[in-house]
């Protein structure tokens, strides 16, 4: 079992951990351990030795700090460098800490995620992603003729945002996004801010919905990749079945508060209309369900929606 422990200057470890909770869902089997302006070396030593023993039940205990040669990243080392059970990483961003907490990658892969997801967003580097064991899969499934597979199919307004790319792509091993609307493929600054929100380790098609029934009909359009499907307006499933295509399954995310909607989860508000094409789907034998990120439980919300 896995520990995540962060350390860092005044209240970043404890801001580092809320977002993660947020972002993923996740409560437990994270830590956190802050040098405020009045430590000293060993009032933070102090605070390391209260943990230890919370962290006796685990069998690797990774350490995040945000300052290579910073005092709480020196007082780590002093204290577990030689702990064979203690892995220790600087420069601590939010890309690295996600991928960390949601799977059992090596702290090099985690390591390396942290440096993809950092870019100029207004000028970014047209760099050729790292060639991790992921994408040497992917490449060794393409040769193989395997078709694509749909991992996911996802109801969320906001499109491509940190729940999608930190939480959602890793924890489903994405190699593609798929982003369906007929607004979005005509819109450059919408499809701009798609293409800068994606993981750079991720491939993103956004498509129309009639190029996105040509393509999802063939399982050769996308060999051996796993696609994650986001569409950013409900109307937009009514438009692929009357093209013919219906999803078996569909997860509604997140559909924003708007005048004239009816609230059926925190994060889902509905017209009437969008309501009946969710029950007309229904009927036709798509299964609805509600999760916000991958550690939550999933809702069945053909129940919600029927009550």
């Amino acid at each position: 079992m896995r520990a995540i422990v962060f350390v860092g200057h005044g209240d970043l470890p404890k801001g580092m951990k809320h977002s993660i909770e947020m972002i993923t869902g996740m409560k437990e089997h994270i830590f956190v351990v802050s040098l405020s302006p009045k430590d000293g070396k060993e009032e933070f030593q102090n605070k390391l030795a209260t943990l230890d023993s919370q962290l006796t039940e685990y069998t690797e205990i990774l350490f995040f700090a945000d300052l290579l040669g910073g005092s709480p990243c020196n007082g780590v080392v002093e204290r577990y460098f030689d702990n064979k059970k203690v892995q220790i990483a600087a420069g601590m961003n939010l890309p690295m800490a996600v991928t960390a907490v949601l799977g059992d990658l090596p702290i090099e892969q985690i390591i390396q995620e942290g440096k993809t997801g950092i870019s100029n967003v207004k000028n970014p580097q047209q760099t050729a992603p790292v060639q991790t064991e992921k994408h040497l899969t992917q490449s060794a499934r393409a040769k193989s003729g395997e078709p694509f597979e749909v991992k996911n199919v996802r109801i969320d307004a906001r499109g491509i945002h940190g729940q999608v790319a930190t939480a959602w792509t890793p924890k489903l091993n994405i190699d593609r996004i798929m982003v369906i609307d007929d607004c979005a493929v005509k819109d450059e600054m919408q499809k701009m801010a798609l293409k800068m929100a994606k993981p750079n380790s991720v491939k993103l098609s956004i498509l129309s919905s009639k190029k996105a029934v040509e393509r999802l009909s063939n399982k050769d359009s996308y060999p051996g990749e796993k696609l994650l499907v986001i569409l950013q307006r409900v109307e937009t499933l009514k438009k692929l079945a009357e093209l013919g295509y219906r999803f078996a399954d569909v997860n509604v995310g997140n559909v924003p508060n708007r005048p004239g909607t009816t609230s059926y989860r925190k994060t889902v508000h509905l017209t009437e209309e969008e309501v009946a094409i969710i029950k007309a789907l229904i009927h036709d034998g798509t299964h609805f369900t509600a999760q916000m990120v991958p550690n939550d439980a999933k809702v069945d919300f053909d129940e919600i929606i029927n009550k």
